[in-house]
């Protein structure tokens, strides 16, 4: 067992060590978002460390399979619903946070959250975690693929419940087109968020 961790930069620094084995193109992702997270961190006044340490964890486990995020997940004991049955791909991140707590020693449950629940979002986000999960969303790379993506990109300088709640929207409503199931979360933290701005 590895010691506790509770630092962020020593948390940054063990997901780093990770994240070397990783595939270069994921490792290049992952550092955009640590650079994004920061500067959402700068724009919102949050502690930018966290903010770098979980954008630094977050995509641990991205390569992986659906079989392997499937088999690891139920090696860590991570909850498999139906939903995630049906689309294993969100277990990643909830993969990554049991990994980090259970292998890394992390101990720092807004890190831990972070990134659980990146994929999905959750409704109670900190506001570090908020700025992760949309540091993710609003990688350059994505926008530059997905230009729909700027109006999120811009809202997250301005309000990050805002932010979310419009990114959410409009995944949930391609979802909701192509005849998608919604995952439970992420319809429950649009919710909240919205809920925030009125």
């Amino acid at each position: 067992m590895s010691p506790t961790l509770t630092d962020p930069e020593e948390i940054r620094a063990a997901f780093e060590v990770e994240m070397a084995s990783r595939p270069g193109k994921l490792q290049k992702h992952v550092n955009r978002v640590e650079r994004g997270a920061s500067r959402l961190a700068a724009i919102h006044e949050l502690d930018r460390e966290v903010c770098t340490a979980a954008a630094a964890g977050h995509d641990l486990f991205r390569h992986c399979s659906d079989a392997e995020l499937l088999a690891l997940s139920r090696h860590y004991r991570v909850t498999i619903g139906r939903d995630e049955e049906d689309a294993p791909i969100i277990l990643h991140g909830p993969l990554a946070s049991a990994y980090s707590r259970d292998v890394l020693g992390v101990d720092h449950e807004i890190i831990l959250d972070a990134i659980a629940f990146h994929t999905t979002a959750h409704p109670e986000f900190s506001a570090e975690a908020l700025a992760v999960f949309l540091a993710d969303k609003i990688d350059p790379r994505k926008v530059q693929r997905d230009p729909g993506l700027a109006a999120v990109a811009a809202a997250a300088e301005q309000d990050l419940h805002a932010a979310a709640a419009l990114f959410l929207e409009r995944r949930l409503s391609v979802q909701l087109n192509s005849g998608q199931t919604l995952h439970p979360l992420a319809v429950a933290s649009r919710n909240a968020f919205l809920r925030r701005l009125t």
